[in-house]
């Protein structure tokens, strides 16, 4: 008992105190090239986003305002051209998104490639942020901008590598193609199609020459009374509906304009060696307003002779035509004619009119625009070749048809080979060829009138 007496009697003895552990400070992980002092100010500017792998940080974005600072992880960057994405930039721990532009057909979309942590500073948030704060974010964007136009430069040249080998892929593959036209078949049929005057190409010849003005070419034939008397036949039938006769051919050069009776002699010349019909007339008149267009677009550009643009408007497509009559002929070759190249087909049968080399070739070369950039197309045959690719592009403009976007996927590069500098078609369009054809209305057929009259309504 004396035991438990003397425990009782013992003073009762206190728990030690706790040890408090320090409270952690939230501080973000240290990045190569940023100072503490910098980083905790960006920390603590904006909430932080942590992004699992395959989080879009941004999507389909036409543009953005925010510079984004990637503190763990990966981000893929990818732009998207008309919906097409082209390949991905990566930016790595320790970048800077900087803001990226809004650009016409351009959408951005940003990625997570890993579990990411960022920091959006938006407009607002860099606004209030220490001048010095803001210039180490600006000093970050520049480099990783640097670092990923690098890469941009780099994939731009091996796209356009692989374009140019895909180009002549095409031209290849083009001319096997058109050996099909060297058959007997062909050549045969060819010699047997009626010769255009021998005036035509008479006419070509002297204005390829630059010294020879149209005046003095349509001067020199007005003398012969068989091409007098076709051009009045014309210009007092319904296409032109003039309220009065036109009785001589100089009072048709006076109305018309010089540049026009050329063009309806060519265009006489061309269908009285392609007998009329439903489909054969359709390709006269798409001849006759891409005629036009040439001789618009040439004359803007002064360099080009306008005329001889002209003609190859009116010539380029009598290939189509000659299929036409080679299926009605042979009707069971019809699948045969179909795989025959129309351009080398009209090439070969001008070459046959002894019309001048220069605007065969042309003809032949038609379709290279479509899939070629312009320091790709032979020099000699560029300014004509180009323009008639621009015409046919204006002209599904003027009339309200779709064109095809594989159709235009060198037009700017084309436009600007010309001298212009529009970033559209339709700009040239509406501001230099529709001006133009206003001014000269009635110096056109009655049809075209009309067409141009309702694309000026649109406008």
């Amino acid at each position: 008992m004396g035991f438990f007496k003397s425990l009782a009697s013992l003073p009762a003895v206190k728990p030690p105190a706790p040890t408090l552990k320090p409270q952690a400070v939230s501080r973000p992980t240290v990045i190569e090239g940023w100072s503490e002092s910098e980083l905790v100010a960006v920390y603590n500017a904006a909430p932080v986003r942590h992004l699992r792998r395959g989080e879009p940080l941004f999507a389909e974005a036409p543009q953005t305002d925010s510079f984004f600072v990637l503190l763990e992880g990966g981000i893929e960057v990818i732009v998207k051209w008309n919906g097409y994405p082209g390949r991905p930039g990566i930016f790595c721990r320790g970048d800077c998104i900087a803001p990226l532009p809004s650009a016409q057909g351009l959408l951005y979309c940003a990625t997570a490639i890993d579990s990411s942590t960022v920091i959006e500073l938006t407009p607002t948030v860099m606004s209030h942020l220490p001048d010095k704060t803001q210039l180490a974010v600006f000093r970050f964007a520049v480099g990783s901008t640097s670092k990923i136009n690098a890469y941009i430069r780099s994939v731009n040249g091996e796209i356009n590598s692989k374009n140019a080998l895909l180009g002549d892929y095409i031209v290849k593959r083009t001319a096997e193609l058109s050996t099909s036209t060297e058959s007997q078949f062909v050549q045969n049929f060819l010699k047997n199609i009626p010769r255009m005057p021998t005036y035509v190409g008479d006419l070509a010849v002297k204005l390829l020459d630059d010294g020879v003005s149209v005046k003095e070419v349509v001067e020199e034939i007005k003398c012969d009374p068989s091409i007098a008397t076709t051009i009045l036949k014309v210009v007092n039938s319904a296409q032109y509906s003039f309220q009065k006769k036109i009785e001589s051919f100089y009072h048709a050069c006076m109305i018309l304009g010089f540049n026009n009776i050329y063009n309806l002699i060519i265009r006489d010349a061309v269908q009285s060696a392609m007998p009329v019909t439903a489909e054969t007339r359709r390709i006269h008149d798409h001849s006759f307003l891409q005629s036009i267009l040439c001789y618009e677009i040439a004359s803007a550009v002064k360099e080009a002779p306008a005329q001889t643009a002209s003609t190859i408007g009116l010539l380029h497509d009598i290939g189509k035509g000659v299929k036409i009559l080679m299926k009605v002929a042979e009707p069971a070759k019809a699948d045969y004619v179909d795989s025959l190249p129309a351009a080398k087909l009209g090439a070969d049968l001008l070459t046959l009119w002894g019309l001048p080399e220069r605007i065969c070739k042309v003809v032949e070369l038609q379709e290279q625009p479509e899939f070629k950039p312009p320091d790709s197309i032979p020099l000699e045959y560029r300014r004509e070749v180009t323009t008639l690719h621009i015409a046919h592009i204006l002209e599904g403009l003027l009339t309200g048809d779709p064109i095809e976007p594989t159709y235009t996927i060198y037009a700017q590069e084309h436009m600007r080979a010309l001298g212009f500098s529009y970033s559209r078609p339709v700009e040239l369009l509406h501001e230099r060829v529709m001006p133009s054809l206003m001014r000269n209305k009635l110096r056109l057929p009655e049809e075209i009138q009309n067409l141009i009259m309702k694309a000026a309504e649109k406008k």
